[in-house]
């Protein structure tokens, strides 16, 4: 059998000088996979399925350096992410990210990068066409925040560009201005209305004010749970994150009895931080009235979870929370803060944090970040940042003894 061969040169394209294909043999196109072949008019999916194909990381990355020297007329965003997610889902393997960083990684690759750049070739995109990607996220109305997640995942598709010489170096990325924007924590007065609330609207029935639509709470939940008020307090009493109810079982949990009581919690890995924590007093009394209302309804079990066991979809479960949550906010008029912080129910670890600042005696910063499992430097920029003169009126009115 004779093989025809084809001479072909690597150039590298700018947004000035765009590499041009009229010198290229038209055999090289003819035994090119299909799918490359007509790549820039693809629909925008994933080229296989990370957790069911064998398609592995090191035949993708050949594949896609054989195409982009062969076939240098489109460098198309899809085949990078996909060799992207297939890097990540090592590293998840090997334990050097969680499964929800990898989530999130393949969530933002997936959307709004994948949209934005679906007709563009990679080697061309340079400062001017980030700044372009950043408008069309503000327009979404993403906060700047989540737009710097975007970006950072936008570096890793043109490091691998570099990295594999498809291109000669990084573009310079615009500057952004990121203004960190704590979540609202409640005062002491809000905290007991919120709680009173609570209780209230158990004997209310939530109304659906639009027929038209769907309702996605379960007629259940639509009159307050018993249960919430117990679970706005534990909330308060142990620092714990809404994902962390919504992982959290009995087995989690161990009651201490002796010098002091406290409950000790080891609930499931999360931002990266699996050491037990203790709670505050009163949080034994509430586990044990939550424990004894669910063993009575045929749960409470070591492997039931803590809240709301019932509901087996722990997603749909946390949703619910916030509903409910937000339900008693709306009808206070505590859903925004007085400078227009929104309140969500990740408010209550907010306050808890901020009431350990407030009334933990001489407390340190190192003590209460690891047993909330954040750091100081998170405690500093988004919990003490908040307390005003007022809360600390004690302090500031006490004179040194002598």
């Amino acid at each position: 059998m004779q093989f025809e061969k084809v001479n072909y040169s690597v150039k590298y394209a700018s947004a000035s000088q765009p590499v041009s294909d009229t010198n290229l043999s038209a055999a090289v196109y003819q035994w090119l996979p299909e799918f490359f072949v007509n790549s820039k008019a693809s629909s925008a999916q994933a080229l296989f399925n990370l957790n069911t194909s064998s398609f592995t990381q090191d035949r993708a990355e050949k594949e896609f350096k054989r195409i982009a020297l062969q076939r240098q007329s489109f460098v198309g965003i899809q085949e990078v992410i996909s060799i992207i997610l297939a890097q990540e889902k090592h590293k998840v393997s090997r334990n050097e990210v969680t499964e929800g960083t990898y989530r999130m990684t393949k969530v933002r690759l997936e959307t709004n990068i994948a949209e934005f750049f679906f007709n563009t070739d990679l080697r061309l995109i340079n400062t001017s066409s980030i700044q372009q990607f950043i408008d069309f996220l503000s327009d979404k109305e993403l906060s700047t925040p989540t737009i710097v997640g975007y970006i950072a995942q936008l570096r890793k598709v043109l490091r691998y560009l570099v990295e594999k010489d498809i291109i000669a170096q990084m573009p310079m990325f615009p500057k952004m201005k990121v203004t960190q924007k704590p979540r609202g924590a409640f005062t002491v007065t809000e905290y007991a209305a919120i709680l009173r609330q609570a209780k209230t609207l158990r004997n209310h029935v939530y109304v659906w004010d639009k027929p038209d639509t769907r309702f996605h709470i379960k007629p259940m939940y639509r009159s307050m749970p018993l249960e919430m008020n117990w679970l706005l307090r534990f909330m308060v009493y142990t620092f714990l994150r809404p994902g962390d109810i919504r992982q959290l079982k009995n087995k989690h949990i161990e009651i201490i009895s002796g010098k002091f009581n406290y409950l000790r919690l080891t609930p499931p890995e999360i931002k990266r931080h699996k050491a037990p924590t203790v709670s505050l007093p009163q949080a034994v009394n509430v586990y044990k009235t939550v424990l004894k209302h669910h063993t009575a309804l045929g749960f409470g079990g070591p492997e039931d979870y803590v809240f709301f066991p019932e509901e087996k979809n722990r997603l749909r479960a946390l949703n619910t929370i916030g509903w409910l949550f937000n339900w008693i906010m709306n009808s206070l008029g505590l859903k925004e803060g007085p400078h227009g912080a929104d309140r969500s129910f990740y408010s209550l670890r907010h306050t808890a944090i901020t009431f350990r600042l407030i009334f933990g005696g001489n407390i340190d910063l190192l003590t209460l970040a690891r047993n909330a499992r954040t750091s100081v430097e998170m405690i500093e920029k988004f919990y003490a940042s908040t307390l005003s003169a007022e809360m600390n009126i004690q302090l500031l009115h006490s004179k040194r003894r002598s």
